[in-house]
């Protein structure tokens, strides 16, 4: 086979391969714990982009986040800074059934207690935001 052409199917076959792995930073979750650690120090990091691959796949939870992170944004500098270097503080973890856990948590800047409710849809774990707002939504996947 000629070089010219060997070197071009080495190209779109790396092409190929890195274009099918996950984004940068994002970590599959392996469990309802997993995904709410990861998707919790996104936001407190500031990554967005990051902690919207956590996100439940629906209108309701992306457009709640999209207006966290507008909020989150306009925040002080150092109100950011203090949430980038703060800690999680997992309170308690509810199991609710195989697929619907309940995570209360803080971080080590605010100390509030806030809840997490993360789902699993088929082999994934992704976080129902609009849970946190709401906390008394009927429990549903």
């Amino acid at each position: 086979m000629n070089i010219k052409y060997t070197g071009l199917i080495t190209a779109l076959l790396l092409l190929v391969f890195t274009a099918c792995q996950e984004p940068e930073g994002f970590k599959q979750p392996e469990d309802p714990l997993d995904a709410g650690r990861e998707f919790i120090r996104a936001v407190l990091d500031g990554d967005f982009e990051k902690a919207s691959l956590y996100i439940d796949d629906n209108e309701e939870d992306r457009e709640i986040f999209e207006r966290y992170e507008v909020y989150m944004k306009k925040q002080p500098k150092p109100e950011r800074l203090q949430l980038k270097s703060a800690s999680i503080i997992i309170n308690e973890v509810e199991k609710l059934n195989d697929s619907i856990t309940i995570i209360n948590f803080s971080n080590s800047y605010s100390n509030k207690p806030t809840d997490l409710k993360v789902l699993k849809h088929g082999t994934t774990w992704k976080v129902d935001f609009s849970y946190t707002f709401s906390g008394n939504l009927p429990i549903h996947d």
